[in-house]
């Protein structure tokens, strides 16, 4: 037991303490208890040899006494002959008649149960050091294998006797089946301590865990502390209040992984709760299911193989696994990569393929945050490609404003629409409840110093913000618009969103079958939509309006046009691509560097759109 409390403090350690304290007396009491009842059985075994002995004596005795009589009578009662039968009769005694009482056999114990919890919320701290705790499970376990033989050897001895000595008195009998309750506690013991070990080799070997972990690693159970955070109901700012009253730092984070991976789910998607945190528990999560998906795709083509059934239902779940773990896969190559800015998974959902939200730099100290919202058919199978354009508007940000503390999120925290709901408003609607969660987290998490906020959407994305926006309870700095596919249509002007400031950039639109020339999908969405055809570019709208046709800014700076309605183009020509003229003005806008913006300079249709449109003749003419 001394070996396990070496380098163990904390709640945890006085568990443990206590719980050597009780086995120890615990076992010094069984000992007592066993050794008083083999006296006392010695003791009913000799009484057995002396009654058996006290019985055969009166038969001998009575035999003899017969005889006597016999001959007396034979005698006819009298002469000298009967001389020697009457001194008999005197001097051969009677043994005792009374049997003896045997001493009640008793032998009660009972092994007291050891505390294993902390008590507490589980808001404190413990350390150990699992090598130690390793090495008291094997001791105790070698002991404790020795002691459950010797307990075999006097369960079958106390058979035997009860079976030869029928004739014993037992008054109570539970000293073995207590050495067997003890033993039982010895072994939770030994499971509580692998428990605790192992919470710790998880977490990197010896140090200090959170008492929450270990309280789930040794109960399976959340303590109080957590389920008061996972309550449901709770506000973001309620939810920062009990986060922090728990007392950690980014110290613990590795603390975390030993938590289990129900509640790592909750944990790193829970608004509120501190980002490095957050970061941590996703990361786990990550690595779990990554492994266990590709486990169940490994089963399902081989019940697939091995049935011949290569249509349903094999290859729909074959489909779905190859889909989940594609994200997956996606997204954490999405973190490895290197970059301006340390990248963070601050939310990770079950949904197949999941939703994630990666951030670049540091969510817990920044001082200016941008959410980063894609458009259609964004998903996190291609997590590495919107990160890019999270990744360029970074670089940007530094390249307006230098050096900073800064954080950029690449936010794929909703399903975006394809093709067939690109045009309605559900997934606006329902986008928007999420984006307005997560800032309302980063209102909670950085309440007491809150960092310069912008969003920056691209094409359906903005119709996603614009409803977030237009809520009341929402605020951000600075609102960027790039490519609209259509803000809703209740926003009448950029009066109407909740932002200190609105900015808009559109390139030349051009028709659908002309990309590489402009933009050719913005104007589809704000033109056949239903329900968001607000164009922010527009003079009457009231937002900041700037280049994106490529040219040269104020400050010497050459750009490129924007050729495409992407973010990003493998020609450069998307609006997020490095250079362009539209990224250029997104990282002056979300730095406060108004003055480097370039003016917009709308260019006209093509000349083919324009004929088509009927704004010009074929011949050139007006």
């Amino acid at each position: 037991m001394s070996t396990g409390l070496q380098d163990f403090s904390g709640a945890y350690a006085k568990r443990f303490q206590e719980a050597a304290v009780i086995e120890a007396e615990d076992r010094g009491k069984l000992a007592g208890v066993l050794a008083d009842f083999a006296d006392d059985i010695d003791a009913v075994s000799r009484q057995a040899v002396e009654e058996r002995q006290r019985i055969s004596d009166h038969d001998a005795w009575k035999q003899r006494e017969a005889q006597r009589n016999a001959f007396v009578q034979a005698s006819g009662g009298g002469g000298v002959g009967v001389a020697v039968p009457l001194w008999e009769f005197v001097t051969d005694h009677e043994p005792s008649t009374t049997p003896i009482t045997p001493k009640p056999l008793t032998a009660a114990f009972h092994a007291r149960q050891r505390p294993h919890s902390a008590g507490g919320d589980g808001s404190g701290k413990s350390s150990a050091d699992p090598t130690h705790l390793r090495t008291f499970v094997s001791t105790t376990r070698s002991a404790d294998s020795d002691a459950d033989t010797e307990l075999q050897r006097l369960q079958t001895a106390w058979s035997s006797f009860k079976a030869s000595c029928s004739w014993a008195v037992v008054d109570g009998q539970s000293a073995l089946s207590g050495f067997r309750q003890y033993l039982q506690h010895n072994e939770s013991d030994c499971t509580w301590s692998e428990h605790v070990a192992s919470a710790f080799e998880k977490a990197g070997g010896a140090g200090v865990l959170p008492d929450m972990v270990l309280a789930v690693a040794t109960n399976g159970r959340t303590p109080p502390v957590l389920d008061a955070l996972f309550a449901e109901g709770l506000t973001p700012a309620e939810v920062a209040k009990r986060w922090a009253a728990l007392g950690l730092s980014k110290a613990d984070a590795p603390a975390l992984r030993a938590l289990p991976q129900s509640v790592l789910e909750k944990l790193g998607n829970l608004e509120g709760v501190a980002y490095w945190a957050r970061d941590a528990a996703n990361r786990s999560v990550l690595g779990l299911r990554i492994d266990q998906v590709q486990s169940q795709l490994a089963t399902a083509q081989t019940g697939s193989a091995w049935s011949g059934q290569y249509g349903t239902p094999f290859q729909q779940q074959i489909a779905s696994l190859e889909k989940e773990l594609k994200a997956l896969l996606n997204i954490e190559a999405t973190l490895g990569k290197k970059g301006e800015g340390a990248r963070s998974l601050v939310s990770l959902t079950d949904d197949v393929p999941p939703l994630a939200a990666v951030s670049i730099g540091d969510l817990d100290t920044a001082d200016n945050v941008t959410w980063a919202v894609p458009g259609m058919n964004t998903t996190t199978a291609d997590m590495s490609s919107w990160t890019n354009a999270a990744q360029n508007i970074y670089n940007q940000q530094i390249v307006a404003a230098g050096e900073g503390e800064r954080a950029v999120i690449s936010w794929i925290g909703y399903e975006t629409p394809g093709e067939t709901t690109v045009l309605g408003m559900d997934k606006a609607e329902a986008g928007a409840e999420k984006l307005a969660a997560s800032v309302h987290g980063l209102d909670a998490v950085r309440a007491d110093g809150m960092p310069t906020t912008n969003i920056v959407a691209h094409s359906y994305g903005t119709t996603t913000a614009g409803v977030a926006l237009s809520r009341s309870d929402i605020h951000v700095d600075r609102f960027v618009a790039l490519a609209s596919a259509g803000l809703p249509d209740a926003v009448d002007s950029a009066d109407d969103l909740h932002a200190g400031e609105v900015y808009a950039g559109q390139a030349r639109n051009v028709l659908f079958d002309e990309g590489g020339k402009g933009d050719e999908w913005a104007t589809v969405g704000r033109s056949f939509s239903h329900g968001h055809h607000v164009d922010p570019s527009k003079p009457g709208f009231g937002a900041t309006t700037f280049g994106a046709n490529g040219g040269t800014a104020a400050d010497g700076t050459t750009t490129n046009p924007v050729l495409h309605h992407d973010p990003l183009n493998a020609d450069g020509g998307g609006y997020l691509d490095q250079n362009t003229e539209t990224l250029y003005n997104v990282g002056a806008a979300t730095t406060g560097r108004k003055d480097k913006l370039t003016e917009f300079d709308p260019t006209p249709p093509t000349v083919r759109d324009q004929w088509l449109l009927g704004v010009r003749d074929p011949d050139g003419g007006e």
